[in-house]
This record gives structure tokens, sequence and C-alpha cells, in this order.
């Protein structure tokens, strides 16, 4: 996957992207490493600090399959954009726990579709936000908001968002590789069911999870000097998480490793698309 995008021509202030919108981002700490940060490392950006760069290097140390992970992570933002533009024909979408801008990112995606689509980015992280704004609410159909998944009424209640995205219309919600950072005490089962209970009939949730496997058990759990802890689950939580939705098949599937580094072993992350039934 491309680097991060780099800032080019002159960008414009929008409407949505409101200085401090409900439940503000965590303050930025560069000493400490940030998920979103080692992720956007390991995709080849540069947004990063030292503290990430060896927090990733030593997850990849001890997990070689992290860096799979993450790159088949972009791959199912791809495929999955393309199947909510394309065939379920929404216009509308939420990325929560964006993370760092890439070389092509959810609206670049839906946009091939149709250019008039509508796109929230959602995340808590400070530079993650302060990035988003800059790079990617540049137009009057996309914005940029503070927002935690673990409060997820909090963040549909957002009147900034509201004022972006129609929740009287289905939306497409891309949660991908953000419940394996939310402990079971914060119930992610239960934060998909109140997201689902926010949403219009006809809407879709995407949510890709890292299945629990003896090689992930070596970067698994809160870890030292990191912003969140590693929780992969197993086939059955992992269901259990997306009960509230009507699944489409093929449910649950596991992501293939991308190209050119295919391994014989099943990559142990998890992507499903699910409907809000009505």
């Amino acid at each position: 996957m491309a680097a991060a995008v780099t800032p080019g021509a002159a960008l414009r202030p929008t409407l949505w992207a409101e200085p401090s919108p409900p439940g503000g981002g965590l303050p930025l700490s560069t000493s400490s490493a940030s998920v979103a940060r080692m992720c956007n490392y390991l995709l080849g950006g540069k947004d990063n600090y030292a503290a990430d760069r060896e927090s990733a290097e030593r997850a990849l140390r001890s997990c070689p399959v992290v860096l799979r992970l993450v790159q088949a992570n972009r791959g199912f933002l791809d495929q999955a954009a393309a199947l909510l533009a394309r065939e379920a024909g929404l216009r509308q979408f939420i990325d929560i726990g964006c993370g760092l801008p890439a070389a092509e990112n959810l609206g670049d995606l839906v946009r091939r579709t149709d250019p008039a689509c509508r796109v929230a980015y959602v995340d808590n992280d400070a530079m993650v936000l302060t990035h988003a704004r800059a790079l990617l609410a540049v137009d009057d159909g996309t914005g940029a908001f503070a927002g935690d998944v673990r409060a997820p009424r909090a963040l549909l209640a957002d009147p900034a968002l509201g004022r972006l995205i129609d929740f009287s219309e289905p939306v497409g919600v891309f949660l991908l590789g953000v419940l394996d950072f939310v402990a079971d005490e914060d119930d992610p089962a239960g934060i998909v069911a109140a997201l689902v209970s926010g949403l219009a009939p006809g809407s879709h949730v995407v949510i890709s999870h890292a299945e629990r496997s003896p090689e992930l058990d070596a970067v698994s759990g809160p870890c030292e000097g990191v912003d969140a802890a590693f929780r992969p689950r197993s086939m059955d939580e992992i269901a259990r998480i997306g009960a509230s939705l009507r699944m489409l098949d093929p449910y649950p599937a596991r992501l293939p490793a991308p190209a050119p580094r295919r391994d014989p072993r099943p990559l142990p992350l998890i992507g499903c698309v699910g409907r809000v039934p009505g």
C-alpha cells in the first residue's frame, strides 16, 4: 500500500471541520506509540515518530504476520467501498477509526462510483484529526470529526456530523481494525448494536477483526508504551460482535493475504459486511 498523502495544492477550510467537536481527540503524544501511527509506518507512511517505529518493529520481530494484517485491512477497504457504493447504492459513509490519510482513502474509493458521495472520517487520535482536517475535509461533502467508537451514541449524536450525514437515509459505516482494540468490558457487540440502532434500514456496517491464533499471541494484550491493547478474538466471538446485523455471504470470511508475498497459511483476519435489518 502506498504511503500517506503529502500536502500539495492549497486547501480551503470546510464547513464540517469544526475546531472543537464534541468529545475532542486525545492529546498528541510523541513519547508513546499510537496504533494509528504504527499502521502508518507499516504502510510506508511518514506521519510517525520514533516511538511508533520502534513499537512497530518490535511487533514485527515478535509476529511478522502483523504487516500482512495491516495490508489486508487496506485491501478490504477497497473491496467493501466498491461493494457498498456500486452494488448497495449507498451515497454516504462514515469511517470510524479512520487512521492517518493514505494515497487513497474511503472518499476517493466511493467517489469513483459517484462524485457526490458524502464521507465522514472519525477518530480520537489528535494527529489523525489534524491530518484528516487538512488533507481530507477539503470540500462540502467531506468532514473530519472527533469521536470514540466506545461511545457510539454520542458519536452519532454529534450535531456537526448530523449536518453532513443524513441518518434518515442508509449509511455505510466502516469499522476496520478498530474493534480488536476495544476491551471486552467496553462491549464491542454492544457498540455495534448501538450503531445499528442509530442507522436507517438498508445501512451497511463493514467490520474487520483479527482472529485469535498462536502467532498473534505474541502481540496480544496490553503493550508498554502503546496507546491501545490488541485483542484478537475467536470466530465465535467475532460472530457475536456482528449479531445485530444481517450478514452478507460469504460470512465470516478470512481475508486473503496481500500479493505478492502470499503465504499458504490462512491469514488470521476476518472481514464481514452486514446489512441493518428493516
